[in-house]
Parts: C-alpha cells; sequence; structure tokens
C-alpha cells in the first residue's frame, strides 16, 4: 500500500540525519572544499537510492544493500570521524534481502551505542552463511542497553525497527 511505502521512506530517511548531513557538508565547503564535493554527490545517491526504494517491491541482492550502507555510514563518519569505526566481516554476499531492511539496525547502532559513548566505538556489518541461512550481524561496542527490560514509551518513533520486522516476517 502507498501508506507502508510512505512509512518505509520516512523510516529510512530520518529528518535529524539530513539535517545533520547538510551541516557537516556545509562546514566542509570552506575547510575541505574536494571532501565537500564528494560528500555532496555520495549523499545525492544515498538519497536516490532511498527514493528509488519505493518503487522496488522485491528484494535485492545483499551486495546492493550493502552499498547503501556504506553511503549512509560515509556521511556518518563526516560527523563523528574518528568517534565512529566501521569493520566490515562479510563472508557471504550472494544471497536476497528486502531493499533497506539493515539500514535501520545500523543507525540504530550508531545513534544509541556509539553515538552515546563518550569516545566513540565501532559497528560492525557481519554476514554469513550457515546450514540453511544467511545471516546478517550488527554489533557496536557502544553504552549497551537492558534487552529484558520493556521498550521505552518516550514519545520518539520506533517506525523504522519495527519497520523491518514486519518487512522480515512477511518474507
Amino acid at each position: 500500500s502507498i501508506e507502508s511505502q510512505i512509512s518505509v521512506m520516512v523510516s529510512q530517511i530520518q529528518p535529524h540525519f539530513m539535517y545533520n548531513a547538510l551541516t557537516s557538508i556545509a562546514m566542509l565547503c570552506t575547510i575541505d572544499p574536494n571532501t565537500a564535493q564528494e560528500a555532496t554527490v555520495t549523499f545525492a545517491k544515498y538519497l536516490r537510492g532511498n527514493m528509488d526504494s519505493l518503487k522496488q517491491k522485491a528484494p535485492v541482492p545483499f551486495s546492493q544493500e550493502l552499498e547503501h550502507l556504506k553511503k549512509y555510514l560515509y556521511i556518518e563518519k563526516l560527523r563523528f570521524g574518528d568517534k565512529l569505526n566501521i569493520e566490515y566481516d562479510i563472508k557471504a554476499d550472494d544471497f536476497l534481502i528486502p531493499l533497506l531492511s539493515v539500514q535501520p539496525l545500523v543507525e540504530n547502532a550508531v545513534k544509541h551505542g556509539v553515538g552515546m559513548k563518550k569516545n566513540g566505538g565501532t559497528v560492525t556489518i557481519a554476514s554469513k552463511e550457515s546450514e540453511n541461512a544467511y545471516e546478517v550481524i550488527i554489533s557496536d561496542d557502544g553504552v549497551g542497553f537492558d534487552t529484558a527490560a520493556p521498550q521505552k514509551q518516550d514519545g520518539r518513533s520506533h517506525v523504522g525497527m519495527d519497520n523491518t520486522r514486519m518487512r522480515l516476517r512477511e518474507m
């Protein structure tokens, strides 16, 4: 439905991420114009990937999803600098996955894990093939949280994670 398409788009392009990206690029314009130009092009490709996802119903190769994630993380790295380390442990990439289904997990790891830790940390994106499945594992060494605690009713939208759960169940 059009509503679910819109909610996918909204959940994938958080307004704060857009503001932060543009602010980072604006600051780079005077101190490092070449990087500012590269960042602008990367951000445009990132946005195009999200817009294209509105038309895309079928799952996509994980390798394509990973390329899109790398654009997102490039932009986050502009903001966090050395406080954000990204590691990849990709042992399998020849499988299909719902489009933009990994990004909310990575975004959570960056924002709530590493972003809340004074000296930052590392987000790891891993994939592997087991006997009867492919696994994508997003982990971070950030501040952590109590997984047994009920989800906070903090007025914040958790649509990104809820959307991802729903889309994976539908598959």
